[in-house]
């Protein structure tokens, strides 16, 4: 898998998809604050979806090329988390950062979700998670280098903290909001494990089994993930959230409530896409929504 970005790819995507202002001088000037800005500026234009996986025909689907992975950042199409990650390391190493992939667990599935740490971002040695691709809001990178339990982070609608065990894994954990679907695990004492990894550096070549099967296995006890099967489009517009996902909107207001509309035929979920998500063809849109099991509340 060839993850070939040149820096003249990289610094145009920072400026002309991003729309970074002064990114390469914000570089050399705070390598911390510029890492910050791109997240935040990443996770505002490149949105975590499952709508062209799903409406890709089933015998053509697999996991993508690192070429066609580019392409779909760079027309802000953006993708799951193999996509979104993939990428960023990429871009950051092309960037002069030191990145590596870790493996996450989630729902208690191995590796179905693939992550990046950056190394020496403040000083010789440091960790940090830096992950675009799980459709929450991390705008920052975030320090490894507590204890036994981080700070704990509010991030708009998202309170959560990480909670590092005995032999040295990690827990992401979520503070349980009834009004955003992003639970995945038992609550406790209103908190759930949204996922686990432990800092094992691994090559891209050590995920193509998992996220082959993420992007051709639809349901059952072989499926590592349920994104065939669940439409979605979830990005950070202005810092917020906003999603569509199954046949309802979600948008963050000031306050950080997460608003939810129903939609109530496939025409108003295509037009809904249309508006919301002009970058996806409308074959795009129209195929992945027949192709999925819906159900519309009149």
């Amino acid at each position: 898998m060839a993850d070939n970005l040149s820096l003249s790819e990289a610094t145009q995507f920072l400026k002309g998809v991003l729309q970074m202002q002064s990114p390469m001088e914000s570089l050399a000037r705070d390598r911390v604050s510029f890492l910050r800005d791109l997240m935040a500026a990443f996770l505002s234009k490149i949105p975590f979806q499952s709508v062209t996986a799903i409406a890709t025909p089933k015998p053509e689907r697999r996991r993508l090329t690192f070429q066609e992975i580019k392409v779909d950042m760079i027309t802000q199409k953006g993708g799951l988390c193999f996509e979104m990650n993939y990428f960023m390391k990429a871009l950051l190493e092309k960037l002069g950062f030191e990145v590596y992939h870790v493996g996450c667990t989630i729902i208690g599935k191995p590796n179905n979700h693939l992550s990046t740490v950056v190394k020496n971002l403040s000083r010789p040695g440091d960790l940090h998670l830096v992950d675009v691709g799980c459709g929450h809001p991390m705008f920052e990178p975030i320090p490894l280098d507590f204890d036994k339990e981080s700070p704990l982070y509010k991030s708009n609608y998202l309170v959560h903290k990480f909670v590092k065990d005995a032999d040295d894994s990690f827990r992401w954990m979520h503070k349980s909001y009834r009004d955003y679907d992003g639970s995945t695990g038992r609550v406790v004492d209103g908190w759930y494990m949204f996922l686990e990894f432990k800092l094992e550096f691994r090559d891209i070549e050590f995920f193509a089994l998992h996220m082959e099967n993420i992007h051709t296995v639809e349901s059952g006890p072989e499926a590592l993930a349920h994104f065939l099967v669940q439409l979605k489009a979830t990005d950070f517009r202005n810092g917020k959230l906003f999603a569509i996902t199954g046949t309802s909107t979600l948008e963050e207001d000031a306050s950080g409530k997460v608003n939810k509309k129903r939609i109530s035929s496939p025409q108003e979920l295509e037009e809904a896409y249309k508006f919301h998500f002009p970058q996806f063809p409308a074959e795009t849109i129209q195929q992945a929504i027949q192709t999925v099991n819906l159900k519309f509340e009149k």
